[in-house]
């Protein structure tokens, strides 16, 4: 508003750093199997910290867009790192990724209002320098928390390594579960940059940032019963069941207006995001645990990366058909991820399950 520019342009501003927020997660996941996931998590939110109050300072145009992508790249190491060390440190691993997901549910469910109300109190500058500063704070805190990582398990030998190779339908049901994945964080990304202004268009009743933040908190109740389920039922038709009832949903946000669009965004979002606690603890049952942030790099980098073409979706689709166009083709790329998610079910029939893990009482492994 301040530089009398088109929205559509403006959001092609954070297309680098969605991008480096996702390329970035694999070196990250790399670097966390090596020296350890509490180094990267710090350094991570550290950089984001003082990106985000260099961007306070910067020119409007490429000097902010740099600073956006700075903000981008130290926020790649949270999951690969973060999620790695919680899988192995956490015996109720599905519950861990569950609360781990509320948490930055309840982060993205309050972006919008928080955002919307700090910016046309203090200024988007101000806002920037604010959170900047909360994250270098929570960078030297996180620094100062007295813990290390568990021991991992040890590369096999080379003699070993031919008895414990991966068998190869576990590698094709990986690959699979990779590009429904990869669509899923094409689909998320899509949501969070288009429904903001699908809700400005269709929704009279609330301010359209409540009315995201209203939606996306509905991710918390769906992340605490994908939890739930990953530790108690089969996760791979807990994978499917998710996606499939999150489409009829998706299908009437491009018809509905006011509270009924809020409904239906609201439920999809509880399909959506409540699928993620499963599929992060399906790629910990596929993968080994000395590979484990490097394999939750490989999928950040395909849903956050990848995933960041959605901006450019949005930007080509709503200048032509709308946003609710927009929503259109995500429909199409829902479809696919059903399909997907169908065929990691099948496709695993045959592998071995680890067995279901009672979470009353469950004592939690040490992390010193």
């Amino acid at each position: 508003a301040e530089s009398s520019l088109p929205l559509e342009q403006v959001l092609g501003w954070s297309l680098i750093g969605y991008a480096l927020f996702g390329l970035g997660a694999l070196p990250a996941g790399f670097m966390a199997d090596r020296i350890g996931s509490k180094p990267l998590v710090v350094l991570g939110i550290g950089v984001a910290g003082l990106s985000s109050i260099a961007a306070a300072l910067a020119p409007v145009g490429w000097p902010l867009v740099l600073c956006l992508a700075g903000i981008g790249l130290g926020a790649s190491t949270y999951h690969p790192a973060g999620m790695g060390l919680l899988s192995r440190a956490v015996r109720a691993r599905g519950a861990a990724l569950g609360i781990n997901g509320i948490y930055g549910n309840v982060g993205i469910a309050l972006a919008p209002v928080t955002t919307s109300l700090l910016a046309n109190a203090f200024g988007w500058r101000t806002t920037f320098a604010l959170t900047g500063g909360l994250l270098v704070i929570a960078a030297i805190g996180g620094q100062l928390l007295p813990f290390r990582d568990p021991p991992r398990a040890e590369a096999p030998s080379e003699s070993a390594a031919g008895k414990t190779a991966i068998p190869t339908r576990r590698i094709v049901v990986f690959v699979v579960l990779c590009l429904a994945s990869m669509l899923a964080g094409f689909s998320y990304r899509a949501n969070t940059v288009a429904q903001p202004a699908l809700f400005s268009e269709r929704i009279a009743i609330l301010d359209f940032g409540m009315a995201a933040s209203i939606a996306m908190l509905f991710g918390i109740a769906g992340q605490y019963l994908g939890g739930r389920i990953a530790d108690r039922f089969s996760l791979v038709w807990g994978y499917f069941a998710f996606h499939l009832l999150s489409l009829p949903m998706l299908l009437l946000m491009t018809v509905t207006f006011d509270l009924p669009l809020l409904v239906a965004s609201s439920i999809f979002v509880f399909f959506a995001l409540g699928m993620q606690p499963i599929e992060n603890s399906l790629y910990a049952q596929l993968t080994p645990e000395r590979w484990r942030s490097t394999a939750y790099g490989l999928k950040f980098t395909l849903t956050f990366g990848i995933g960041s073409s959605a901006v450019v979706m949005v930007k080509t689709v709503a200048s032509s058909s709308g946003f609710v166009g927009v929503y259109h083709f995500l429909v199409g790329v829902v479809v696919l991820i059903v399909l997907l998610s169908l065929a990691v079910a099948s496709l695993s029939r045959r592998l071995p399950r680890e067995p279901a893990i009672p979470l009353d009482g469950m004592p939690l492994q040490e992390v010193e």
